[in-house]
């Protein structure tokens, strides 16, 4: 008999990620999937990343001694809502992957009061460029932070528990309350996803009276504005499920904004520079980690315009298995030099193919 049944529910990036890392980490426990939709089924089952998978939930889930629900929110309560009607195993341990925290967790407290379930709050801070069950990455959470929230329905040998579940993940796990995590959250990771968006719209605008600005849109524009690419859907959800904290943030930036412009309008210049400056330690200072933004890591490269500088770059990584996630020509030459952009998938990747450049060739090179 395996020693866990683990119920993976909804085959999507985070979810096939999830299986795939939980099978690995533990290759006696019973690893199963729910999904509605078959294809998603189908490659998990072909691809080996779980046991078992089926389109009834109820069915699996009487039978899981782990449930992890990979949805949005508000769907997600909607499942704990159904977990509440079935005869699980007592003590199951229930966990999402949700963006947002504290509005789970008080469902959750809610709809099992009384009863043998306990429940944690989960959210891998880690993605990617692409998505569903065939991006799923046994590598996708390492060193990535993984947020674990207090409920009520949980005690700390709980969190031992689902880190163990979890060990294979290599993630850096944190405990928080659920307002700690929507609080910072909002921060580093939902508020910025705000200000993109509002750069491209503001820079869309602004290009109907000059309308080359667009093509100028490279280097800081470029690097800032990437996440407004992510799913309108989910960062709807997102804002709809952390308004308080999201527009507090919105309400102290636009404070920054206004005291900058008076700044600017009095024509004082070595305040400028201090505000500047300040951000620049600042940001110096702060441990930039893998955490709700994907997990990039670019280097790049100042080339000659020349066909064959690709095939001569990527030459110099030959026998070293550096993954490799993407590749592009940066054509505006804005901020920094570079022009070729590669994209690895790990840190130790980077470093390594930064020194293969800096050894092999002129080229300088930037991260």
């Amino acid at each position: 008999m395996p020693e866990k049944n683990i119920l993976i529910a909804g085959l999507g990036l985070i979810g096939g990620s999830l299986a795939r890392t939980i099978k690995s980490g533990h290759p006696d426990y019973h690893v199963a999937a729910y999904n509605r939709s078959q294809a998603p089924r189908y490659f998990a089952i072909q691809e080996r990343i779980v046991d078992e998978v089926s389109d009834d939930f109820d069915a699996l889930a009487v039978k899981a001694d782990v449930i992890i629900l990979n949805f949005p929110v508000q769907l997600s309560i909607q499942f704990l809502k159904t977990l509440a009607t079935l005869p699980l195993k007592d003590n199951v341990l229930i966990s999402d992957s949700g963006s947002t925290k504290l509005e789970i967790v008080t469902a959750a407290e809610e709809i099992f009061k009384g009863k043998a379930i306990r429940f944690i709050g989960g959210h891998p801070m880690a993605g990617s460029h692409k998505s569903g069950v065939i991006a799923s990455d046994e590598l996708l959470f390492e060193n990535a932070y993984y947020i674990l929230t207090t409920s009520a329905l949980s005690q700390p040998a709980d969190f031992e528990e689902l880190k163990g579940v979890l060990v294979n993940t290599r993630a850096k796990f944190i405990e928080l309350t659920a307002k700690e995590h929507d609080a910072m959250t909002a921060v580093t990771s939902h508020f910025p996803h705000v200000v993109a968006a509002s750069l491209v719209d503001n820079a869309h605008d602004f290009a109907a009276i000059m309308p080359f600005t667009e093509n100028l849109a490279a280097g800081g524009f470029r690097d800032m504005t990437r996440i407004a690419e992510s799913s309108p859907d989910m960062w709807t959800e997102i804002l709809m499920s952390n308004p308080d904290n999201i527009v507090y943030q919105i309400d102290q930036f636009s404070q920054k904004l206004a005291d900058v412009k008076q700044l600017m309008l009095q024509r004082q210049s070595a305040e400028i520079w201090d505000f500047f400056d300040n951000a620049r330690k600042l940001r110096a200072q702060m441990p930039i980690h893998k955490g709700a933004m994907e997990n990039f890591y670019d280097l790049f490269i100042s080339v000659p315009d020349k066909s064959d500088v690709i095939h001569e770059v990527l030459g110099y990584f030959a026998g070293h298995d550096l993954s490799i996630i993407n590749i592009k020509i940066n054509e505006t030459r804005v901020e920094i030099n570079g022009v070729l952009q590669i994209t690895f998938k790990t840190e130790n990747d980077q470093a390594t193919a930064k020194r293969l450049i800096l050894e092999n060739s002129s080229y300088d090179v930037y991260q």
